[in-house]
């Protein structure tokens, strides 16, 4: 009987303390004009988290879990809106502790993901330079095991990106040299 007891305090203080990470952000972030926002939706804990962007009236233009480049389960961070609002830039998770760089396009309501030649990294929008201009910051080696060698080779590079329609897609117009962030 005290074992059972023992264990059902103990699960019930697990689930207290995992429901204790637990992330959720029920905040708008809405564009410059306020035509058009992005909201994060459900909660880590569960699983069930996923993003969607939206326009004044509710009608859904985008949403994570319907869209096959992007899926459920990560919610949208690093949100950049495009000074005339035709742009959001925004960074997802695809896959353990790698994060991908996605722009969607207001007007023409399509999407297109920042790729980068770098196998184990996170990317994330650092600012918008003008209204089809955009940098963005890559920082590798970051999934996997932690080691001293992989934080001694650690590094970061930024690019910066021109957004071209019709139909939505993108050129790299720089890519700066990278730094490595620790040095003996």
């Amino acid at each position: 009987m005290r074992t059972k007891i023992r264990s059902l305090i103990y699960c019930f203080f697990l689930g207290i303390l995992s429901m204790a990470g637990a992330v959720e952000n029920p905040v708008d972030y809405i564009s410059p004009d306020t035509k058009t926002s992005i909201r994060n939706i459900g909660n880590t804990a569960k699983g069930d988290c996923y993003f969607q962007i939206s326009d004044r009236r509710g009608n859904v233009l985008l949403s994570s879990n319907e869209h096959p480049l992007l899926g459920s389960g990560y919610f949208a961070g690093s949100i950049l809106w495009s000074k005339d609002s035709r742009y959001v830039a925004f960074s997802v998770g695809s896959g353990r502790d790698l994060r991908d760089t996605y722009v969607f396009s207001v007007r023409s309501k399509t999407l297109v993901r920042i790729s980068t030649e770098v196998w184990d990294y996170q990317t994330e929008p650092v600012r918008w330079h003008d209204a089809k201009t955009l940098i963005v910051q890559t920082d590798a080696p970051f999934g996997g095991k932690a080691t001293e060698e992989k934080a001694r080779s650690a590094y970061r590079f930024r690019r910066t990106i021109r957004l071209i329609e019709e139909p939505l897609r993108y050129e790299t117009w720089y890519t700066g040299q990278p730094v490595y962030k620790h040095r003996d």
